[in-house]
């Protein structure tokens, strides 16, 4: 099981890009207020001679309420990963030294390299942490060869700034071996990275374990083994290559979620306390009841206890990339539910939501493939759970994510 989703990571990995807020102020729902020259940048895969997929560009658009953006300006790069920080984009190549290439917006606002690239272990999960670094981890090892690697990345000096072993064999149960699905942030100098079991046995495929919620808390900036934490009350979090499930809110309690696919459990949203290191027993969301039977594909924070979360409308044929979804406003702290109207449900993409959040904490940008095969963001305004069609991609095959940089 852990090769076949190697080599869907390979073929198909989701990337991440980033842009920034307008010169001037855009017309939107959020009223978005400027704050200096920007652009929004995404990563877009071209379209290849029969057809599919070829190389990735970084791409930027000034406006995202309509109009078409295409690669003809773009800058083609070999990176598979992308992870925005500090006004930066660091691209990083999957396999070998995994080198790390960081990319800016130059006085005119063109995509160009900022610093020497770097060589780092391969990121199978990656996330910006605090506001000056992002941390990685390597591929989960084999119980042949049971370390895995999680590192720091300094984005300020644009340096390798710290790496440490992690024995895998520690979350292995039995024969049932552990995949990283993230890595988050938790506050108390601590990171979650939520990981599932997968049968390493000749011709078993599936596991016994998807009922319960794995997460492996490590120090940091040490980035050494601290503990594993269990629930029991839903599934797994997050998914290969999706880096979603978690997040650290405002008042400093984490939140997670799980699609608990092929589960007896129901998928809901979970809770750590503030500076905790065990699942919170009187909170439990039953997102699936809540939602009239649906399971939660993935989710992105918004603001103020509120995720933006798409859900399969198919869940008994789903797989975990592939299914119709539509898109709701899920407010943890008060436990509801509204769906967003005015973005069409729609086939979910590769591994993750391409969604990004404005500063104000309440326009999100979000980015989907239509039923015809055309690629548009989508406007959605959180506190009226409303969205409207904006920038069309013109000839690309895929976008992965979206984010933003100003200049």
């Amino acid at each position: 099981m852990k090769t076949n989703r190697f080599i869907l990571g390979m073929f198909t990995l989701g990337m991440l890009s980033f842009a920034s807020c307008s010169s001037d102020k855009e017309d939107t729902d959020g009223n978005v207020e400027p704050i200096g020259k920007s652009k929004y940048v995404f990563v877009a895969y071209s379209v290849g001679s029969t057809g599919s997929e070829s190389a990735p560009y970084i791409i930027t658009a000034d406006s995202l309420t309509g109009g078409k953006v295409n690669l003809v300006n773009g800058v083609e790069t070999d990176a598979y990963s992308f992870v925005p920080q500090n006004n930066k984009l660091f691209a990083a190549v999957w396999g070998d030294q995994g080198p790390v290439t960081p990319y800016g917006l130059d006085s005119k606002g063109n995509v160009v390299k900022i610093g020497n690239t770097v060589n780092a272990p391969t990121a199978a999960v990656y996330n910006a942490i605090g506001t000056d670094a992002w941390v990685g981890g390597s591929w989960s090892g084999t119980p042949e060869s049971p370390s895995a690697t999680i590192f720091r990345f300094d984005a300020n000096n644009l340096v390798l700034s710290g790496r440490n072993s992690i024995d895998m064999t520690k979350m292995a149960i039995g024969t049932e071996w552990p995949t990283w699905y993230g890595v988050f942030e938790a506050g108390n100098n601590t990171l979650f990275l939520p990981y599932d079991l997968g049968p390493t046995e000749t011709g078993v495929t599936e596991t016994k374990f998807r009922d319960s919620t794995w997460v492996l808390a490590v120090t940091y900036p040490g980035l050494e083994f601290k503990k594993i934490i269990r629930d029991g009350r839903t599934g797994p979090i997050g998914s290969w290559f999706g880096m979603h499930g978690m997040k650290q809110i405002e008042d400093g309690d984490v939140y997670a979620y799980s699609t608990a696919l092929k589960s007896k459990n129901p998928s809901a949203m979970i809770r750590i306390k503030k500076d905790a290191d065990v699942f919170d027993q009187s909170y439990f969301f039953n997102l699936e009841a809540k939602s009239g039977g649906l399971k939660v594909s993935r989710g992105d924070y918004i603001s103020n206890g509120k995720f933006l979360m798409s859900f399969f409308i198919n869940t008994k044929e789903v797989e975990e990339w592939t299914g119709r979804t539509k898109l709701a406003i899920v407010d943890v702290k008060a436990k509801t539910i509204t769906w967003v109207t005015g973005v069409p449900e729609h086939a979910q993409m590769g591994y993750k939501q391409k969604t990004f959040v404005e500063s104000d904490g309440n326009t999100i940008r979000y980015v989907l493939k239509d039923d015809a095969g055309k690629h548009f963001v989508y406007n959605i305004n959180a506190s009226t759970a409303t969205g409207s069609k904006g920038l069309e991609f013109e000839n690309i095959s895929d976008v992965t994510t979206i984010s933003k940089i100003s200049y």
